[in-house]
Protein backbone atom coordinates (compact mmCIF):
# COMPACT_ATOMS: atom_id res chain seq x y z
CA UNK A 1 0.00 0.00 0.00
CA UNK A 2 1.02 3.62 -0.48
CA UNK A 3 1.32 6.25 2.24
CA UNK A 4 -1.85 6.09 4.31
CA UNK A 5 -2.96 8.31 7.20
CA UNK A 6 -5.83 7.22 9.41
CA UNK A 7 -8.29 8.76 11.85
CA UNK A 8 -9.15 6.35 14.68
CA UNK A 9 -12.47 7.12 16.40
CA UNK A 10 -12.87 5.83 19.97
CA UNK A 11 -16.57 5.30 20.71
CA UNK A 12 -16.69 2.85 23.61
CA UNK A 13 -17.24 4.20 27.15
CA UNK A 14 -14.18 5.98 28.52
CA UNK A 15 -13.86 3.63 31.47
CA UNK A 16 -13.29 0.68 29.12
CA UNK A 17 -10.93 2.33 26.63
CA UNK A 18 -7.63 1.70 28.40
CA UNK A 19 -8.23 -2.05 28.78
CA UNK A 20 -8.80 -2.48 25.03
CA UNK A 21 -6.10 -0.14 23.71
CA UNK A 22 -3.49 -2.84 22.86
CA UNK A 23 -5.85 -4.69 20.52
CA UNK A 24 -7.39 -1.51 19.07
CA UNK A 25 -4.03 0.10 18.27
CA UNK A 26 -2.59 -3.11 16.84
CA UNK A 27 -5.65 -3.54 14.59
CA UNK A 28 -5.48 0.10 13.45
CA UNK A 29 -1.80 -0.24 12.55
CA UNK A 30 -2.69 -2.92 9.99
CA UNK A 31 -4.44 -0.28 7.86
CA UNK A 32 -2.19 2.79 8.32
CA UNK A 33 1.53 3.27 7.69
CA UNK A 34 2.18 7.00 8.21
CA UNK A 35 0.22 9.01 10.78
CA UNK A 36 -2.55 7.69 13.03
CA UNK A 37 -4.75 10.40 14.53
CA UNK A 38 -6.87 9.38 17.52
CA UNK A 39 -10.13 11.17 18.37
CA UNK A 40 -12.48 10.63 21.32
CA UNK A 41 -16.09 10.64 20.08
CA UNK A 42 -18.86 12.23 22.21
CA UNK A 43 -20.40 8.73 22.58
CA UNK A 44 -17.46 7.74 24.76
CA UNK A 45 -17.75 10.55 27.29
CA UNK A 46 -18.99 9.62 30.76
CA UNK A 47 -21.69 12.12 31.67
CA UNK A 48 -21.85 11.06 35.32
CA UNK A 49 -18.23 11.81 36.20
CA UNK A 50 -17.26 14.99 38.03
CA UNK A 51 -14.97 17.49 36.26
CA UNK A 52 -11.82 16.47 38.15
CA UNK A 53 -12.51 12.76 37.80
CA UNK A 54 -13.17 13.25 34.08
CA UNK A 55 -9.88 15.16 33.67
CA UNK A 56 -7.96 12.48 35.54
CA UNK A 57 -9.50 9.73 33.40
CA UNK A 58 -8.65 11.61 30.18
CA UNK A 59 -5.05 11.91 31.35
CA UNK A 60 -4.97 8.17 31.98
CA UNK A 61 -6.32 7.40 28.50
CA UNK A 62 -3.93 9.78 26.70
CA UNK A 63 -0.89 8.48 28.60
CA UNK A 64 -1.93 4.89 27.89
CA UNK A 65 -2.47 5.64 24.19
CA UNK A 66 1.06 6.95 23.76
CA UNK A 67 2.78 4.40 26.00
CA UNK A 68 1.03 1.52 24.16
CA UNK A 69 1.63 2.96 20.68
CA UNK A 70 5.39 2.32 20.72
CA UNK A 71 4.85 -1.44 21.02
CA UNK A 72 1.60 -1.79 19.06
CA UNK A 73 2.13 0.73 16.23
CA UNK A 74 5.75 0.28 15.12
CA UNK A 75 6.88 3.13 12.88
CA UNK A 76 3.60 5.07 13.10
CA UNK A 77 3.40 8.70 14.16
CA UNK A 78 0.50 8.51 16.62
CA UNK A 79 -1.16 11.84 17.45
CA UNK A 80 -3.97 12.09 20.00
CA UNK A 81 -6.25 15.00 19.08
CA UNK A 82 -7.35 17.09 22.04
CA UNK A 83 -10.75 18.28 20.73
CA UNK A 84 -12.69 15.25 21.97
CA UNK A 85 -10.92 15.06 25.31
CA UNK A 86 -11.43 18.78 26.01
CA UNK A 87 -14.93 18.84 24.57
CA UNK A 88 -14.12 21.76 22.27
CA UNK A 89 -15.45 20.05 19.14
CA UNK A 90 -17.41 16.89 18.28
CA UNK A 91 -15.10 16.20 15.33
CA UNK A 92 -11.48 17.25 14.71
CA UNK A 93 -11.34 20.85 13.47
CA UNK A 94 -8.46 20.08 11.14
CA UNK A 95 -5.43 17.83 10.77
CA UNK A 96 -2.12 18.63 9.15
CA UNK A 97 -2.17 15.39 7.15
CA UNK A 98 -5.05 14.52 4.87
CA UNK A 99 -7.13 11.63 6.22
CA UNK A 100 -7.16 8.57 3.95
CA UNK A 101 -9.00 6.09 6.18
CA UNK A 102 -11.51 6.48 9.03
CA UNK A 103 -11.38 3.65 11.55
CA UNK A 104 -14.00 3.02 14.24
CA UNK A 105 -13.02 0.96 17.26
CA UNK A 106 -16.23 -1.09 17.25
CA UNK A 107 -19.48 -1.60 15.36
CA UNK A 108 -22.42 0.59 16.32
CA UNK A 109 -26.02 -0.15 15.42
CA UNK A 110 -29.25 1.84 15.07
CA UNK A 111 -29.32 5.54 15.83
CA UNK A 112 -25.75 5.54 17.18
CA UNK A 113 -24.45 4.27 13.82
CA UNK A 114 -26.47 6.93 11.97
CA UNK A 115 -25.18 9.66 14.26
CA UNK A 116 -21.57 8.54 13.76
CA UNK A 117 -21.85 8.53 9.98
CA UNK A 118 -23.41 11.99 10.00
CA UNK A 119 -20.82 13.33 12.42
CA UNK A 120 -17.83 12.18 10.36
CA UNK A 121 -19.46 12.65 6.95
CA UNK A 122 -16.85 15.21 5.82
CA UNK A 123 -14.00 12.76 6.56
CA UNK A 124 -15.78 9.74 5.08
CA UNK A 125 -16.48 11.52 1.81
CA UNK A 126 -12.82 12.40 1.38
CA UNK A 127 -11.40 8.95 2.13
CA UNK A 128 -9.58 6.84 -0.44
CA UNK A 129 -11.35 3.75 0.90
CA UNK A 130 -14.50 2.91 2.85
CA UNK A 131 -14.68 3.27 6.60
CA UNK A 132 -13.24 0.39 8.60
CA UNK A 133 -14.83 -1.18 11.67
CA UNK A 134 -12.02 -2.74 13.69
CA UNK A 135 -14.18 -4.97 15.93
CA UNK A 136 -17.78 -6.15 15.96
CA UNK A 137 -17.84 -5.94 19.72
CA UNK A 138 -14.98 -5.01 22.02
CA UNK A 139 -14.72 -6.94 25.26
CA UNK A 140 -13.16 -4.70 27.89
CA UNK A 141 -13.35 -4.04 31.61
CA UNK A 142 -13.84 -0.75 33.39
CA UNK A 143 -10.72 0.84 34.81
CA UNK A 144 -10.06 3.73 37.14
CA UNK A 145 -7.18 6.18 36.65
CA UNK A 146 -4.28 5.50 39.04
CA UNK A 147 -4.37 7.58 42.20
CA UNK A 148 -1.77 10.32 42.28
CA UNK A 149 -1.81 12.37 45.45
CA UNK A 150 1.00 14.64 44.21
CA UNK A 151 -1.10 15.83 41.28
CA UNK A 152 -4.49 15.96 42.96
CA UNK A 153 -4.58 19.69 43.68
CA UNK A 154 -3.51 20.48 40.11
CA UNK A 155 -6.36 18.60 38.40
CA UNK A 156 -7.87 21.86 37.22
CA UNK A 157 -7.79 23.82 33.98
CA UNK A 158 -5.89 27.09 33.56
CA UNK A 159 -5.70 29.93 31.06
CA UNK A 160 -1.89 29.99 30.82
CA UNK A 161 0.32 26.93 31.22
CA UNK A 162 4.08 26.53 30.81
CA UNK A 163 6.52 23.64 30.34
CA UNK A 164 10.05 23.12 29.09
CA UNK A 165 12.33 20.50 27.59
CA UNK A 166 14.92 19.72 24.93
CA UNK A 167 12.38 18.26 22.47
CA UNK A 168 15.00 16.58 20.32
CA UNK A 169 13.79 13.57 18.30
CA UNK A 170 10.19 14.10 19.44
CA UNK A 171 8.89 10.85 20.89
CA UNK A 172 5.83 9.58 22.76
CA UNK A 173 7.17 10.86 26.10
CA UNK A 174 7.25 14.40 24.66
CA UNK A 175 3.74 13.92 23.30
CA UNK A 176 2.48 12.93 26.76
CA UNK A 177 4.12 15.98 28.34
CA UNK A 178 2.63 18.35 25.76
CA UNK A 179 -0.80 16.68 25.79
CA UNK A 180 -1.09 16.77 29.58
CA UNK A 181 -0.38 20.50 29.42
CA UNK A 182 -2.89 21.02 26.59
CA UNK A 183 -5.56 19.11 28.50
CA UNK A 184 -5.32 21.71 31.27
CA UNK A 185 -4.83 24.79 29.08
CA UNK A 186 -7.65 26.93 27.69
CA UNK A 187 -5.86 29.97 26.28
CA UNK A 188 -2.06 30.03 25.90
CA UNK A 189 0.65 27.39 26.22
CA UNK A 190 4.25 28.54 26.64
CA UNK A 191 7.00 26.03 25.79
CA UNK A 192 10.67 26.60 26.53
CA UNK A 193 13.08 24.70 24.25
CA UNK A 194 16.46 24.15 25.93
CA UNK A 195 19.60 25.27 24.13
CA UNK A 196 23.19 26.41 24.71
CA UNK A 197 24.50 25.66 28.24
CA UNK A 198 21.43 23.54 29.03
CA UNK A 199 22.65 20.93 26.53
CA UNK A 200 26.13 20.65 28.06
CA UNK A 201 25.57 17.31 29.82
CA UNK A 202 23.27 15.71 27.25
CA UNK A 203 24.31 12.35 25.81
CA UNK A 204 25.56 12.72 22.21
CA UNK A 205 24.76 16.42 22.26
CA UNK A 206 26.50 16.74 18.88
CA UNK A 207 23.51 14.97 17.32
CA UNK A 208 20.88 17.24 18.86
CA UNK A 209 18.96 19.10 16.17
CA UNK A 210 19.41 22.90 15.91
CA UNK A 211 17.13 24.85 18.24
CA UNK A 212 15.17 26.45 15.39
CA UNK A 213 14.38 22.98 14.02
CA UNK A 214 13.20 21.75 17.41
CA UNK A 215 11.05 24.85 17.92
CA UNK A 216 9.47 24.32 14.49
CA UNK A 217 8.76 20.65 15.26
CA UNK A 218 7.10 21.50 18.59
CA UNK A 219 4.92 24.19 17.01
CA UNK A 220 3.99 21.88 14.16
CA UNK A 221 2.92 19.13 16.56
CA UNK A 222 1.01 21.43 18.93
CA UNK A 223 -0.98 23.08 16.16
CA UNK A 224 -1.93 19.63 14.92
CA UNK A 225 -2.99 18.35 18.35
CA UNK A 226 -4.97 21.40 19.41
CA UNK A 227 -5.50 24.37 17.05
CA UNK A 228 -7.73 26.11 19.63
CA UNK A 229 -4.82 27.22 21.84
CA UNK A 230 -2.33 30.06 21.34
CA UNK A 231 1.32 28.98 21.41
CA UNK A 232 4.55 30.64 22.46
CA UNK A 233 7.49 28.31 21.76
CA UNK A 234 10.80 29.95 22.64
CA UNK A 235 14.49 29.19 23.09
CA UNK A 236 15.66 29.08 26.72
CA UNK A 237 19.26 29.29 27.93
CA UNK A 238 18.61 28.94 31.67
CA UNK A 239 16.53 26.37 33.60
CA UNK A 240 13.67 28.76 34.40
CA UNK A 241 12.98 30.42 31.07
CA UNK A 242 9.65 32.32 30.93
CA UNK A 243 8.51 30.53 34.10
CA UNK A 244 10.92 32.74 36.02
CA UNK A 245 9.44 36.08 34.91
CA UNK A 246 6.09 35.74 33.07
CA UNK A 247 3.41 36.99 35.48
CA UNK A 248 0.54 35.62 33.37
CA UNK A 249 1.51 31.98 33.93
CA UNK A 250 -0.60 29.89 36.31
CA UNK A 251 0.59 26.28 36.09
CA UNK A 252 3.73 24.38 35.10
CA UNK A 253 3.86 20.80 33.82
CA UNK A 254 7.01 18.77 34.52
CA UNK A 255 8.12 15.15 34.51
CA UNK A 256 9.06 13.16 37.59
CA UNK A 257 12.78 13.70 37.00
CA UNK A 258 12.43 17.50 36.94
CA UNK A 259 9.81 17.98 39.67
CA UNK A 260 12.31 19.79 41.93
CA UNK A 261 12.20 22.59 39.38
CA UNK A 262 8.72 23.57 40.58
CA UNK A 263 10.09 24.57 43.99
CA UNK A 264 13.08 26.42 42.51
CA UNK A 265 10.88 28.36 40.11
CA UNK A 266 8.31 29.25 42.75
CA UNK A 267 11.05 30.42 45.12
CA UNK A 268 12.35 32.73 42.41
CA UNK A 269 8.85 33.99 41.58
CA UNK A 270 8.13 34.65 45.25
CA UNK A 271 11.28 36.74 45.58
CA UNK A 272 10.13 38.97 42.72
CA UNK A 273 6.53 39.21 43.91
CA UNK A 274 5.01 36.97 41.22
CA UNK A 275 2.19 34.51 41.78
CA UNK A 276 3.21 30.93 42.56
CA UNK A 277 2.60 28.27 39.93
CA UNK A 278 0.56 25.15 40.51
CA UNK A 279 2.57 22.13 39.44
CA UNK A 280 1.48 19.05 37.54
CA UNK A 281 3.88 16.09 37.52
CA UNK A 282 3.63 13.40 34.85
CA UNK A 283 5.02 9.91 35.29
CA UNK A 284 7.89 8.67 33.15
CA UNK A 285 7.07 6.08 30.49
CA UNK A 286 9.18 2.95 30.09
CA UNK A 287 10.81 2.40 26.72
CA UNK A 288 9.35 -0.86 25.39
CA UNK A 289 11.70 -0.73 22.36
CA UNK A 290 14.92 -0.47 24.39
CA UNK A 291 17.71 -1.87 22.21
CA UNK A 292 20.69 -2.12 24.60
CA UNK A 293 21.76 -1.84 28.24
CA UNK A 294 23.36 1.54 27.46
CA UNK A 295 19.97 3.04 26.64
CA UNK A 296 17.78 4.55 29.35
CA UNK A 297 14.87 2.63 30.83
CA UNK A 298 12.49 5.52 30.14
CA UNK A 299 11.50 6.91 26.76
CA UNK A 300 14.39 9.21 25.99
CA UNK A 301 15.80 11.28 23.13
CA UNK A 302 19.27 10.21 24.34
CA UNK A 303 18.41 6.60 23.50
CA UNK A 304 17.05 7.67 20.12
CA UNK A 305 20.29 9.52 19.38
CA UNK A 306 22.23 6.36 20.28
CA UNK A 307 20.18 4.49 17.67
CA UNK A 308 21.24 7.07 15.08
CA UNK A 309 24.90 6.11 15.46
CA UNK A 310 26.14 4.47 12.29
CA UNK A 311 23.37 5.88 10.11
CA UNK A 312 23.76 8.50 7.38
CA UNK A 313 21.82 11.57 8.54
CA UNK A 314 22.33 13.64 5.40
CA UNK A 315 22.77 12.71 1.74
CA UNK A 316 26.45 12.06 1.03
CA UNK A 317 28.01 14.75 -1.15
CA UNK A 318 31.06 13.63 -3.05
CA UNK A 319 33.84 15.85 -4.39
CA UNK A 320 33.82 14.91 -8.07
CA UNK A 321 36.71 17.30 -8.80
CA UNK A 322 39.19 14.87 -7.19
CA UNK A 323 40.77 11.89 -8.96
CA UNK A 324 38.53 8.83 -8.78
CA UNK A 325 41.14 6.67 -7.11
CA UNK A 326 41.94 6.35 -4.32
CA UNK A 327 38.56 7.30 -2.84
CA UNK A 328 39.35 9.45 0.24
CA UNK A 329 36.92 9.43 3.15
CA UNK A 330 37.45 12.11 5.78
CA UNK A 331 36.74 10.78 9.29
CA UNK A 332 36.26 13.45 11.95
CA UNK A 333 34.83 14.00 15.41
CA UNK A 334 35.85 15.03 18.90
CA UNK A 335 38.04 13.20 21.37
CA UNK A 336 36.74 9.71 22.29
CA UNK A 337 34.11 9.85 19.53
CA UNK A 338 35.29 6.52 18.11
CA UNK A 339 37.31 7.68 15.08
CA UNK A 340 40.22 5.35 15.76
CA UNK A 341 37.94 2.33 16.22
CA UNK A 342 36.16 3.07 12.95
CA UNK A 343 39.49 3.61 11.16
CA UNK A 344 40.75 0.22 12.40
CA UNK A 345 37.65 -1.49 11.07
CA UNK A 346 38.18 0.16 7.68
CA UNK A 347 41.83 -0.98 7.75
CA UNK A 348 40.69 -4.59 8.33
CA UNK A 349 38.48 -4.24 5.26
CA UNK A 350 41.49 -3.23 3.16
CA UNK A 351 41.52 0.57 3.34
CA UNK A 352 44.60 2.68 3.88
CA UNK A 353 44.51 4.90 6.99
CA UNK A 354 46.16 8.31 7.37
CA UNK A 355 46.33 9.28 11.05
CA UNK A 356 46.67 13.08 11.14
CA UNK A 357 47.40 13.05 14.86
CA UNK A 358 50.57 11.06 14.18
CA UNK A 359 51.40 13.33 11.28
CA UNK A 360 51.13 16.26 13.67
CA UNK A 361 53.96 14.81 15.74
CA UNK A 362 55.97 14.23 12.57
CA UNK A 363 55.47 17.84 11.47
CA UNK A 364 57.25 19.10 14.61
CA UNK A 365 60.42 17.04 14.07
CA UNK A 366 63.80 18.76 14.03
CA UNK A 367 65.00 19.85 10.61
CA UNK A 368 61.57 20.34 9.05
CA UNK A 369 60.33 23.68 7.73
CA UNK A 370 57.60 23.62 10.36
CA UNK A 371 60.23 23.16 13.11
CA UNK A 372 62.15 26.21 11.94
CA UNK A 373 59.03 28.32 11.50
CA UNK A 374 57.89 27.54 15.07
CA UNK A 375 61.23 28.67 16.54
CA UNK A 376 61.08 31.85 14.48
CA UNK A 377 57.50 32.56 15.59
CA UNK A 378 57.71 31.66 19.29
CA UNK A 379 61.39 31.83 20.25
CA UNK A 380 64.19 29.34 20.88
CA UNK A 381 62.85 28.49 24.35
CA UNK A 382 60.25 26.21 22.70
CA UNK A 383 63.13 23.82 21.94
CA UNK A 384 63.69 21.21 24.65
CA UNK A 385 66.90 19.64 25.91
CA UNK A 386 66.59 16.87 23.34
CA UNK A 387 66.58 19.42 20.51
CA UNK A 388 62.94 18.75 19.63
CA UNK A 389 60.00 21.14 20.03
CA UNK A 390 58.77 21.15 23.62
CA UNK A 391 55.03 20.99 22.92
CA UNK A 392 54.15 21.74 26.54
CA UNK A 393 56.16 24.96 26.44
CA UNK A 394 54.66 25.82 23.05
CA UNK A 395 51.19 25.15 24.42
CA UNK A 396 51.70 27.59 27.28
CA UNK A 397 52.51 30.31 24.75
CA UNK A 398 49.24 29.90 22.84
CA UNK A 399 46.96 29.04 25.76
CA UNK A 400 44.15 31.61 26.10
CA UNK A 401 45.63 33.63 23.23
CA UNK A 402 43.42 33.28 20.16
CA UNK A 403 45.76 35.11 17.77
CA UNK A 404 48.78 33.06 18.91
CA UNK A 405 46.79 29.81 18.48
CA UNK A 406 45.68 30.84 15.00
CA UNK A 407 49.30 31.59 14.09
CA UNK A 408 50.34 28.15 15.34
CA UNK A 409 47.63 26.43 13.31
CA UNK A 410 48.70 28.48 10.28
CA UNK A 411 52.19 26.96 10.57
CA UNK A 412 51.34 23.36 11.52
CA UNK A 413 48.16 22.58 9.59
CA UNK A 414 49.61 23.18 6.10
CA UNK A 415 52.54 20.88 6.95
CA UNK A 416 50.19 18.14 8.16
CA UNK A 417 48.16 18.59 4.95
CA UNK A 418 51.32 18.17 2.86
CA UNK A 419 52.29 15.00 4.73
CA UNK A 420 48.72 13.65 4.43
CA UNK A 421 48.73 14.14 0.65
CA UNK A 422 52.07 12.31 0.46
CA UNK A 423 50.57 9.35 2.37
CA UNK A 424 47.51 9.33 0.11
CA UNK A 425 49.76 9.31 -2.98
CA UNK A 426 51.77 6.44 -1.50
CA UNK A 427 48.62 4.41 -0.84
CA UNK A 428 47.51 5.14 -4.41
CA UNK A 429 50.80 3.78 -5.85
CA UNK A 430 50.42 0.71 -3.65
CA UNK A 431 47.03 0.01 -5.20
CA UNK A 432 44.69 1.02 -2.36
CA UNK A 433 41.22 1.94 -3.67
CA UNK A 434 40.00 3.58 -0.41
CA UNK A 435 41.92 5.80 2.03
CA UNK A 436 40.62 7.01 5.41
CA UNK A 437 41.81 10.44 6.55
CA UNK A 438 41.44 10.37 10.36
CA UNK A 439 41.52 13.98 11.62
CA UNK A 440 39.81 15.67 14.58
CA UNK A 441 40.20 19.13 12.98
CA UNK A 442 39.42 18.01 9.44
CA UNK A 443 36.79 20.69 8.83
CA UNK A 444 38.50 23.47 10.80
CA UNK A 445 41.76 22.92 8.88
CA UNK A 446 39.93 22.82 5.52
CA UNK A 447 41.32 19.36 4.77
CA UNK A 448 37.91 18.20 3.54
CA UNK A 449 38.79 19.79 0.18
CA UNK A 450 40.92 16.75 -0.66
CA UNK A 451 38.32 14.24 0.56
CA UNK A 452 35.63 12.73 -1.64
CA UNK A 453 33.25 12.66 1.33
CA UNK A 454 33.31 13.35 5.09
CA UNK A 455 31.89 11.20 7.86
Amino acid sequence: MGSLTGLLILTQPVRRIVSTLPQVLKAASQHVNQTLYVHLDPLAQAKTLGAKQQLSLCSHIITSLYSQSSSQCHGLDVRVLMAGFKGTSEVPLRTKCEIDIVLFDQLKEGSEKTDLEKRYRSFLLGCKSEKIILFDNLEGFESQPPENIVNEEANNVYSNVVLGGTFDCIHDGHKILLSEALLRCTKRLTVGVADGPLLKNKTLKELIEPCEVRIHNVKDLLNDLDPSVEYSVVQILDPMGPAGWDKSLEMIVVSEETKKGITLINNARQETGLNLLDGYIICLVNDKCRASDEEEMKLSASSMRMRLLGTVLKPVKTNDALPHSPYVIGLTGGSASGKSSVAKRFAKLGAGVVDCDKLGHEAYLKGTKCYNDLIEAYGSDVVGKDGQIDRRMLGSKVFNDKSALERLNGIVWPEIARLAKERIDTFSREGFKVVILDAAVLLEADWDKFCHQVR
